[in-house]
């Protein structure tokens, strides 16, 4: 078997690592032929281009490149792809005339996608992103529409993809072999450490628990490890780390319990939980807002608990603090 993959990102973004990279090897062991085509790099996700993408005019010429990087990719995977036995695009959304080539073709069409991004309710900012988000709101299901399967990762989004195509659910995942390896790094005399890693774009949630962070420090020796962005609290000892591929597991295994505060919204709705998935697999529990797939995958009293307010959280964190083990 020939199967042609496009990612939007390369290994540095959690969506395409985990939603393609992580299975190239294991799909040539099995002698299957996997070629990927990559539309956006890794460098145009590293912290400098991330930098670039927060300057007015530099962010204009990004999306620019982003853009002539989609018809190109797109050009390239239907040369390619027209020759193989599986098409299996994550995320990238194609431009018409290219939706046009690939409808056209006789092999079949695999369509990933992880967030739900389809929705223009909640995200907004610069007007390229909005074009952006306008763009999204018809693009996904022009693609889902051109598509023989689409592959989700929750109910909230298989629903909307149930409206164009066959629908795969896959929550996750996560290869927790990098996770087994690393033991606890936690020590009797370290704070009680609440792990949160993320990136820039979602940092902003944890102040829907600032002030039970905040209500935590008077009462215990606590201390917030923040892994991929820069936070601050006042009252609360907030540590940050930049967030590294082959650093992630070790920085979690240094905290007694991992957080995943969302608001609920559209666009939370459809995110797939990974955070959770990675806390769970260094051994952490979790306290997290019973939002979309949260409920799913947390266990509760076994793996972690659902907070829907803020006394639960105190309760819950108070509890985990108290009792780490």
């Amino acid at each position: 078997m020939r199967a042609f993959f496009v990612t939007q990102y390369g290994a540095l973004a959690a969506s395409s690592r985990t939603r393609v990279l992580q299975y190239l090897p294991f799909l040539r062991q099995q002698g299957i032929d996997a070629d990927v085509l990559t539309v956006l790099p890794d460098h145009a996700i590293s912290g400098s281009q991330l930098d670039v993408r927060r300057q007015p005019l530099r962010k204009t010429l990004y999306y620019l490149w982003a853009a002539w990087r989609t018809w190109s990719c797109g050009l390239r995977t239907w040369w390619h792809g027209r020759s193989r036995d599986l098409l299996f695009v994550q995320k990238v959304i194609f431009p018409p005339p290219i939706r046009w080539l690939l409808r056209h073709m006789s092999t079949p069409v695999v369509y990933d996608f992880d967030d739900a991004i389809f929705t223009t309710e909640v995200r907004s900012g610069h007007w390229l992103a909005r074009v952006k988000e306008s763009r999204n709101a018809s693009g996904v299901p022009a693609m889902l529409g051109l598509a023989d399967l689409a592959v989700v990762e929750n109910e909230y989004t298989a629903e909307f993809a149930r409206q164009h195509c066959d629908v795969l659910q896959i929550t996750g995942p996560i290869d927790t072999t990098s996770y087994a390896e690393i033991r606890s790094r936690v020590a009797d005399t370290d704070p009680f450490t609440v792990g949160w890693i993320g990136s820039g774009s979602t940092v902003a949630y944890l102040e829907l628990i600032a002030p039970v962070l905040q209500r935590l420090a008077r009462e215990l020796n606590l201390r917030l490890l923040v892994v991929g962005a820069q936070f601050e609290l006042h009252g609360v000892d907030v540590e940050c780390k930049p967030w590294a591929l082959e650093q992630e597991a070790t920085d979690l295994a240094r905290c007694h319990v991992g957080v995943m505060p969302v608001p609920d919204d559209p666009w939370t709705r459809g995110k797939g939980g990974y955070k959770l998935l990675q806390y769970m697999a260094c051994g952490l529990p979790v306290v997290t807002h019973p939002i979309g797939i949260n409920t799913v995958i947390v266990e509760e009293g076994l793996t972690g608990y659902l907070a829907p307010d803020e006394d639960t959280w105190v309760s819950r964190l108070t509890q985990l603090g108290e009792d780490p083990d």
